[in-house]
């Protein structure tokens, strides 16, 4: 390779910055020597260390560099790791590059080229000092469950509640490894272990299993999970905006655009959900969030997988679920199927109706006491839901009609007799075709599994 090559050029680049940038401690003042010393703590020089550092100890290297150099108080392990090997000079180079501790553990070829290749077994080598349990934290379906004992860092920094529903609560959370932020479904581990609610440890475990091989792009991401003295703890991505009651209480003219996508998003990702043999069962505004336009699924503390299930109907009891949105055979302890799924989302897509139509979701909830049987459920009061219906279809523009058909064949007493997911999403696409208003996101106008035999056109 000749000295003038461009990614040659590049590395010199790097080396000089690194070598021209003031050392990050070089000063003189009482907290820098201070910090310097104690950072010295942490290390021998001139001997190598036999001993791990624990999640503890290197939060504590974090909060010291935060002292001296925030940039590099986000990568412990990576200053750990190149102090122990005696290249500390390279560390702001490997920023530059966009490292991060998530990244660990690497391979020799995975190390960024600006360190010289007579130090990068030795870093591998050495890396295996900051491997700690909490880097499994955020791998996804690919890392492992995390248990941290009494004592044990966690490497999560709270940042406020974001909600607390029936057995335990969800906050927002900054990783101290990758610095991204998280929410986190928190239960303490004194309501699930034991006694009467034995059966919600069942359930945050099912969630977890469940969620680890949901991929998608209207569906919350798990990211990892973990046990320690006092809670289960469950990492999703993102953090939302809000849900989609506020959402909807919040709508006006100018959110009908994106509103009227969110049918199609809804019912496409509710296909992908039954065609991986899972029910939802608990859909319902709130377990809906609404992050940066993009509409997604969560809490599936109630999902149920029956991939291993002769057929996907099962007779269980109404516990947890919300009565207002559960269909007419859950509430009768009746053999339910996907179609359950769709009930709720059904009610859920009239809530979004009325707000298209120029009504607040509420208005559905104080329609049906004064109409048809006048019970508050639409379950109970199917004239009353039609009435609605008919007031809807009179008001605001025809065109959102055709929604309400979707809605009125998505609440039918017989379940036999519901669409399913993948032939409502068909019917919302194909409206769309039709010359209607889009109801559908680009995102989800094709179906997940489409294949790439297309993606290339050949020209004649």
């Amino acid at each position: 390779m000749g000295t003038e090559h461009e990614e040659t050029r590049w590395i010199k680049e790097l080396l000089q910055k690194v070598t021209l940038a003031r050392p990050p401690l070089a000063t003189s003042s009482p907290l820098v020597e201070a910090v310097s010393s104690r950072l010295g703590d942490f290390f021998i020089e001139g001997t190598k260390r036999q001993t791990a550092y624990n999640d503890s100890e290197i939060q504590q290297v974090s909060l010291l560099l935060r002292q001296a150099n925030p940039r590099w108080s986000k990568l412990p392990r990576t200053y750990i790791t190149l102090r122990t090997i005696g290249c500390l000079d390279v560390l702001d180079a490997f920023i530059d590059l966009g490292f991060s501790d998530h990244w660990f553990p690497l391979t020799e070829r995975g190390l960024p080229p600006i360190l010289a290749p007579s130090r990068r077994a030795q870093f591998v080598a050495a890396q295996n000092l900051v491997m700690t349990k909490s880097l499994d934290l955020e791998k996804g379906d690919k890392g492992e469950h995390c248990r941290f004992r009494h004592g044990e860092s966690l490497p999560l920094e709270e940042k406020g509640v974001l909600g607390t529903g029936g057995f335990g609560q969800v906050d927002r959370v900054l990783s101290l490894i990758s610095f991204r932020e998280y929410a986190r479904k928190r239960v303490p581990r004194s309501t699930i272990f034991g006694g009467r609610n034995a059966e919600n440890v069942k359930r945050f475990i099912a969630e977890i299993e469940i969620l680890k091989r949901l991929k998608h792009l209207h569906i919350a991401e798990f990211v990892g999970s973990y046990t320690d003295p006092k809670y289960m703890g469950l990492i999703m991505f993102p953090v939302a905006e809000m849900d989609l009651s506020t959402y909807l209480a919040r709508a006006n003219a100018a959110s009908h655009k994106d509103l009227r996508t969110f049918f199609g998003c809804l019912a496409r990702a509710l296909e992908f959900l039954h065609g991986e043999s899972v029910r939802h069962k608990d859909i319902k505004p709130n377990n809906i969030l609404v992050n940066k336009g993009n509409v997604l699924f969560t809490d599936f503390g109630l999902a149920f997988d029956f991939t291993d299930a002769e057929d996907s109907t099962t007779v269980s009891t109404v516990n947890g679920m919300t009565l207002k949105y559960c269909a007419p055979e859950v509430a009768n302890f009746e053999p339910r199927n996907t179609s359950s799924d769709i009930w709720s989302l059904g009610l859920v897509f009239l809530e979004m109706a009325a707000v298209l139509k120029g009504r607040a979701a509420k208005f559905v909830y104080e329609f049906l006491p004064e109409h048809g049987s006048r019970q508050a459920y639409v379950r109970t009061n199917i004239d009353g839901m039609r009435k609605l219906l008919a007031d809807l279809r009179e008001t605001s523009y025809p065109t959102d009609n055709v929604v309400l058909i979707w809605i009125q064949n998505m609440l039918m007493i017989q379940p036999t007799l519901c669409p399913t997911a993948a032939a409502l999403t068909a019917s919302i696409i194909a409206a769309g075709e039709s010359g209607n208003r889009g109801f559908c996101g680009i995102c989800c106008m094709t179906p997940d599994d489409l294949s790439d035999d297309f993606d290339e056109l050949s020209i004649s």
